[in-house]
């Protein structure tokens, strides 16, 4: 079927329904959360069974969602022996006529995974955050929120409208999971050295550790030596050769003239 938009009406020939427009501003406007700034709809933790959407803008099939005030929706409770990971999303329903966020509950289990989308003729879903709520949590963390703005296939970036993005927010939260992530592995050594140490004894263990710093030491010295022989100089001009094999076939190469 052959269809063209907009030309006046005459008489009411020309009657558009609001699907006809989002149906032409979604063909060059991309779904997904506006980009600037970069907490637009960012999930934020508070450390309780709640999470703030910040304020912010998202373009859905050709309909926008405004939310001008951070926006606080609960989590429901925590199991005591299972896991569960929600979802946070907006949801643009046709038959209700609107765009609203809402927590997608999801199923426990030991190794649980985030509901799905909805995406058909009576909705359209995009995520903006997987949280995961661990079993006998009383509380969610920021290190719980998984930010999924960015994923262009549950969410994405409104696309053919702006110039620049700011990935400041989410550049920041990365930083933060790879420190927690440090100084976790960080108590995991300190954790093994002192269980050494209970071991072996503190004297023990203290030598151990000198001894292998010793023998990094000794073979850092030993490969710079190997080098050094593996170079070999013309005592005549003082140029330099190395030794190279090329196709099977060794040959002196110049290294220092």
């Amino acid at each position: 079927m052959e269809k063209s938009f907009v030309f006046n009406s005459v008489n009411g020939d020309r009657r558009y329904k609001a699907e006809d427009f989002r149906e032409y501003f979604a063909s060059f406007i991309g779904n997904g959360v506006f980009p600037n700034p970069s907490t637009n709809l960012q999930v934020i933790a508070n450390s309780n069974m709640t999470i703030t959407i910040k304020q912010g803008k998202a373009w859905l099939n050709g309909a926008i969602y405004i939310n001008t005030d951070d926006y606080i929706l609960n989590i429901d409770v925590a199991d005591g022996v299972l896991n569960r990971i929600d979802r946070v999303v907006l949801r643009m329903d046709t038959a209700e006529r609107k765009i609203y966020s809402y927590v997608k509950k999801g199923q426990f289990a030991s190794s649980p995974v985030a509901p799905t989308l909805q995406r058909d003729a009576d909705a359209y879903e995009l995520a903006l955050a997987d949280v995961a709520v661990n079993k006998g949590a009383i509380s969610i963390t920021q290190a719980n929120i998984t930010d999924l703005r960015l994923d262009k296939n549950l969410c994405g970036i409104v696309h053919g409208t702006v110039d620049q993005i700011d990935v400041t927010t989410l550049f920041n939260q990365y930083s933060t999971r790879f420190k927690i992530k440090s100084e976790k592995f960080e108590k995991e050594f300190e954790d093994w050295l002192k269980t050494l140490k209970d071991v072996l004894g503190e004297d023990t263990a203290g030598n151990l550790l000198n001894l292998i710093t010793k023998n990094t030491e000794s073979i850092n010295n030993i490969k710079s030596d190997l080098a050094d022989m593996a170079t070999l100089k013309d005592r005549n001009t003082n140029v330099k050769y190395k030794l190279v094999v090329i196709d099977g076939e060794p040959f002196l190469e110049v290294v220092e003239v």
